[in-house]
């Protein structure tokens, strides 16, 4: 049996109790994905998701990065698992089934997953990815089916991978899946639609190890990889990769209007003035083991009774004006786009100075003092496409008006 087989067989062994815990849907079943957090403590030698170091008959080949990373994924905004090879490296994460789950069973299941790929200085293998990979048996014989992403096109309909930027790649009736060895009909390194091996591979005792993720050996001796991934979805379940801690918002702003007080608690106010205005910070702080966010920025929201009108603010941040625009809701929204870009760190923080004018009944929808003005930020990352929104969220403001 292949050294990887023997490995994910002796893992289930070894770790029976463990698996039993994070055991995907049972076999056969028609259910909702369930979520199961993946933390540092769950990769290594006592599993449930195993290093390539982790098997010993792997000791001739030199692993590279293996590890949960604070790196923010696409979706939760939480951390993600980083793979990343040197020359003549090869790095893995490896999750074997509680048993084996027939191929049909898991073809039939959606098979997704986010992939991060990091341009290098030198450049590096930046035209490949990390493969999902699924270790099986096919008439017998040991095999590992791999989804490839440079041999296939992302969710927003990129062809092959992108540098620098969340990619979502969902494996299709037509996507082509790379066998490592020979078997049934399908030469070594041929690749064939899961369909393909789904008839082919059904003699008895045929099915799917686990999963696992994969960067291997590169073309060029001297090329690197590095790549982060999450969001795996096979079987039902989708493991999601992160560390413990979020970053927290919170918005503080001084009235500078006469007789304003917007301390917290308080209701901004101004008196005697046809103008209400304010200055403070937007700030989002990330603690220890909070993830890491990159090219950061800030979605102001501004809510009231009434619906808004985009010339009823002036807003700044970072002395420079904002844009708003009519939101859902009533709302007006204007984001905050810092140049050069930003990145929030563990134990780091973010903060945006901002300003925010309106005059008392210039436009139709002020014509009423008194209407209050709440202001709510949410923190902005980049994710599938920059300045996504992360969750991140402040609690409300209350401005004058």
């Amino acid at each position: 049996m292949n050294r990887l087989a023997a490995s994910v067989s002796a893992a289930v062994v070894a770790t029976g109790a463990s698996l039993a815990l994070l055991a995907p849907a049972a076999v056969g079943a028609a259910a909702p994905n369930t979520l199961e957090q993946v933390r540092a403590a769950h990769l290594g030698p006592n599993g449930p998701w195993f290093r390539l170091e982790d098997d010993p008959g792997n000791v001739n080949i030199p692993p590279g990065t293996e590890e949960v990373s604070p790196f923010a994924d696409p979706v939760r905004f939480n951390g993600s698992l980083h793979l990343a090879a040197g020359p003549g490296q090869k790095s893995q994460a490896a999750h074997p089934f509680p048993q084996m789950i027939p191929l049909s069973t898991l073809a039939s299941s959606e098979l997704s997953y986010d992939i991060y790929v990091k341009s290098t200085v030198p450049p590096g293998a930046v035209d490949v990815g990390p493969n999902l990979q699924l270790p099986l048996l096919c008439q017998g014989v040991f095999t590992t089916l791999s989804f490839r992403p440079e041999d296939n096109t992302d969710a927003q309909g990129r062809p092959g991978v992108v540098p620098d930027i969340w990619q979502h790649f969902t494996s299709s009736a037509s996507s082509p899946w790379r066998t490592s060895q020979t078997v049934a009909t399908f030469p070594a390194q041929s690749d064939h639609p899961l369909s393909d091996y789904v008839a082919a591979c059904d003699a008895p005792g045929d099915g799917v190890f686990g999963v696992s993720a994969n960067v291997g050996r590169l073309g060029n001796v001297s090329d690197t990889l590095d790549t982060y991934l999450d969001n795996r979805t096979v079987n039902g379940t989708v493991y999601d990769f992160g560390v413990d801690g979020l970053a927290t918002g919170l918005i503080a702003l001084r009235d500078t209007s006469p007789g304003g007080d917007c301390r917290p608690g308080r209701v901004c106010r101004s008196a005697g003035a046809d103008h209400d205005s304010a200055a403070g910070t937007v700030t989002f702080t990330d603690p220890a083991d909070g993830p890491e966010y990159h090219a950061v920025g800030a979605r102001l929201v501004f809510s009231g009774g009434r619906a808004l009108d985009p010339r009823d603010l002036e807003v700044t941040a970072n002395g420079k004006p904002v844009q708003l625009i009519a939101g859902p809701g009533r709302t007006l929204i204007g984001v905050v786009d810092p140049v050069p870009s930003v990145n929030l760190v563990p134990n780091g923080t973010f903060s945006t100075p901002i300003t925010i004018s309106s005059k008392r009944g210039k436009h139709a929808t002020r014509e009423r003092n008194g209407d209050s003005l709440i202001l709510t930020a949410e923190l902005l990352a980049r994710g599938y496409a920059p300045l996504q929104r992360t969750g991140v969220v402040t609690a409300g403001t209350t401005l004058p008006r």
